[in-house]
């Protein structure tokens, strides 16, 4: 980043973050301002290996403003540090984006340690009036230190800190007891973290432990029908509370977020869903916690769709946003060839996941009308008004907002700024957010009744679902980050402008950390698909994904990915055993013991069906899988009829499809045969037959081959 976009972020940050500033030009009168400015500088400096030079410009910029900040310190965007007098960041600390700081604070060491001696922030961290915060540990994210406090230990994400030593008082929004804390010991963060972790340990073996006790495939025949009946009927045990007294199974439950309880899932029209998933913005390689929600939510989607669903998923890409026009920036490029390129990359990644295409992908930017249309109509009815050219929600006139994030208003108009939909001091309230808004210089823009400019971020998804699924539906899915404001607001928005529910039920996946850490760039454990994909083949990283429930914590580290390939292999390997028995097998019917053992291994797609009527428990589907695995490697033999062992390789074959796992797969190509369907696409495209070209392309990518065309020629390489 150059100089003059470390300027305009600077610039930007202080604006957004201080109500109190009317006119530009007052940035210039923070000392914050010219603080951070001069850090840039000697941090550059410094990274270079100009320790003097660095220090002394950082000493300078501390008499001249009173801020001290040591040129090693590694600092994200958006620091805003108000009435910043006395504040102190020291050489080895970490401060991720949109920290605040107010006056006195200090981040420093003990004097015990070396290497990392000073604390890390991360993002939207707030610190305030004479604070201390002493030594190498982390303040998680969102977290607030309260005035005065001195915190000696770590503290978890999301949480509230007083006193000296500082105490938590509140975390995730609930109270803590004193009873459960005194004033100098705080909760262990990498504790709690190594419990959780010991959990999806144990849960992951125990169900891999089926495997490992597997009995020799080849018993006599007695002796395997005689172990087949009794495991049927401990699978008849189990199942038994999940179906009715008919045999039918019970209604498919799903967590609705809006009510915090599962319920039976009735879609608002017999026998179709309408779902809709919010989809990525598209600035960059999409990155895996990119692909949580993408293979989770598809999955819902396959499952839906075996149960007889007609399924109308609809996912959007963001293709106009700050990032985007920030990277275009950077590249001398326009927006819409960043969105175009990395939308084509992450259609490849869907694709590497065995992601099915949605029924729409809906892009903001030819969505415009729509919601130019709909904020008019939040206009008409009073939601929304418009102040020099900018729009806004009128938060408060929507009685029930709140309702999904289970936030309190006034709660949240009384916390720290970052909890604060960002705006100018021209809103009515704080809390009002951003419909439309005006042009900056070098940004795409269109037209509209209030001024030359484009939408907010929250009103795209509203438009794009009314459009491609109606103004109500039955599934609204995503990220739990998403659940507050994005969510919110377009609950806000819909029903407002429809004057009916939006959505009925509200799906969230949990986050994925990096070896119990939270993802970050600043922390360096930041990992695109396109960036496992050179190591680990992304069925593998699909099968990783669906081992926990969607709704839990999911811990990414090479170990469990390991132990990922190693269970999907173990599954791939039972396919290919059934191929291999069915295609040397002899014809002939199915003999009565063959209809028999097929019968009990009905009880496995029972027990699986169960799991995923439990809330889409795929981590228990997969379990049932390796049972059905385990019991067709032990009935199964040379012996048997070709009708029976195809019938067994269909079965294993379509409880891996409903979760998207590719259990048999297409023989790979020869360098030879890729090397001339190659030439035959380069003489098509010579004879300008681009369909033909276009028809080779897509033929080598459904067999994992990935064409890149360069200024030497045509590159190849297996996805």
């Amino acid at each position: 980043m150059g100089m003059m976009e470390d300027i305009r972020d600077e610039f930007q940050a202080i604006q957004e973050r201080d109500p109190a500033i009317k006119l530009k030009a007052e940035v210039l009168l923070y000392p914050c301002f010219w603080a951070v400015l001069y850090y840039r500088i000697a941090h550059r400096w410094y990274q270079k290996g100009h320790f003097f030079r660095a220090r002394w410009l950082s000493q300078r910029a501390a008499r001249k403003t009173g801020i001290e900040i040591h040129p090693g310190a590694t600092i994200g965007r958006g620091l805003f540090i108000d009435h910043g007098s006395g504040v102190i960041i020291g050489e080895t600390a970490i401060l991720g984006d949109n920290v605040t700081l107010y006056q006195g604070v200090t981040l420093g060491g003990t004097g015990k340690e070396k290497g990392k001696r000073h604390p890390t922030l991360e993002d939207n961290v707030m610190v305030s009036a004479g604070a201390k915060i002493l030594g190498s540990f982390t303040i998680g994210e969102n977290s607030k230190i309260g005035a005065g406090s001195v915190v000696l230990a770590e503290v978890p994400p999301n949480c509230t800190v007083v006193g000296v030593p500082g105490r938590i008082v509140r975390q995730d929004n609930v109270k803590i007891p004193r009873n459960d804390l005194d004033q100098v010991h705080l909760p262990d963060p990498v504790a709690a973290d190594l419990r959780e972790l010991r959990k999806e340990n144990e849960l992951l073996r125990g169900k891999l432990a089926l495997l490992e006790a597997e009995e020799a495939r080849r018993k006599a025949k007695k002796a395997a029908k005689k172990e087949a009946k009794k495991e049927a009927g401990m699978l008849k045990e189990e199942t038994k509370l999940m179906f009715t007294e008919k045999g039918e199974q019970r209604k498919m439950q799903v967590y609705n977020t809006l009510t915090k309880k599962k319920e039976e899932f009735v879609p608002l029209e017999e026998g179709k869903v309408r779902m809709y998933v919010c989809g990525p913005t598209v600035y960059n390689f999409i990155h895996i916690g990119n692909a949580r929600p993408m293979i989770v939510f598809d999955t819902v989607r396959r499952y839906m769709e075996y149960k007889g669903y007609e399924v109308n998923y609809v996912s959007n890409f963001t293709d106009v946003d700050d990032k985007i026009i920030r990277k275009a920036n950077e590249e001398g490029v326009s927006p819409e060839e960043i969105s175009r390129r990395y939308i084509a990359e992450c259609k490849k990644d869907m694709s590497m996941m065995n992601v099915k295409p949605a029924t729409t992908h809906p892009l903001a930017t030819q969505e415009i009308d729509g919601m130019l249309e709909m904020i008019q109509t939040l206009i008409d009815k009073g939601y929304a008004y418009e102040v020099n050219g900018t729009v806004y929600f009128r938060t408060r006139k929507f009685a029930s907002y709140g309702k999904l994030s289970h936030k309190n208003l006034d709660d949240l108009r009384g916390g720290n700024r970052s909890l604060l939909v960002t705006g100018e001091e021209e809103k009515e309230d704080p809390l009002d957010f951003v419909l439309w808004k005006p042009r900056k210089e070098g940004e795409p823009f269109w037209e509209s009744p209030w001024s030359q400019g484009r939408p907010g971020w929250h009103i795209e998804c509203s438009v794009m679902s009314k459009k491609y699924l109606g103004e109500q539906i039955d599934i609204h899915a995503g990220g739990e980050d998403l659940v507050f404001p994005h969510h919110e607001n377009e609950i806000a928005q819909s029903e407002a402008c429809n004057g009916k529910e939006f959505a009925h039920y509200w799906l969230h996946n949990a986050f994925l950390n990096i070896d119990n850490r939270k993802m970050s760039k600043s922390l360096g454990n930041f990992f695109t698909v396109r960036e496992i994909s050179e190591k680990y083949d992304l069925q593998v990283l699909r099968f990783f994904m669906l081992s926990a429930h969607y709704r839990s914590p999911l811990n990414f580290s090479g170990e469990l990915m390991e132990a990922a390939r190693n269970g999907l292999g173990r599954l791939a390997t039972t396919a290919e055993n059934l191929k291999y028995l069915g295609e040397h097998a002899g014809e002939g019917e199915k003999t009565s013991g063959e209809h028999e053992l097929l019968a009990q291994a009905g009880e496995f797609t029972k027990k699986f069906e169960a799991a995923m009527e439990d809330d889409f428990n795929t981590a228990d589907a997969i379990a049932a899988v390796f049972e059905l695995a385990k019991y067709l490697n032990t009935n199964t033999s040379a012996q048997n009829t070709k009708a029976y062992l195809g019938e067994c390789l269909e079965l294993l074959v379509k409880l891996g499809d409903i979760l998207g796992l590719i259990l048999l797969k297409e023989e790979e190509l020869l360098d030879g045969d890729i090397e001339a369907l190659i030439a035959e696409r380069q003489a098509a495209r010579k004879a300008k037959n681009f369909a033909r070209a276009d028809e080779i392309r897509a033929q080598l990518l459904e067999k994992g081959i990935v064409l890149e065309d360069t200024r030497e020629g045509v590159k190849w390489k297996r996805a």
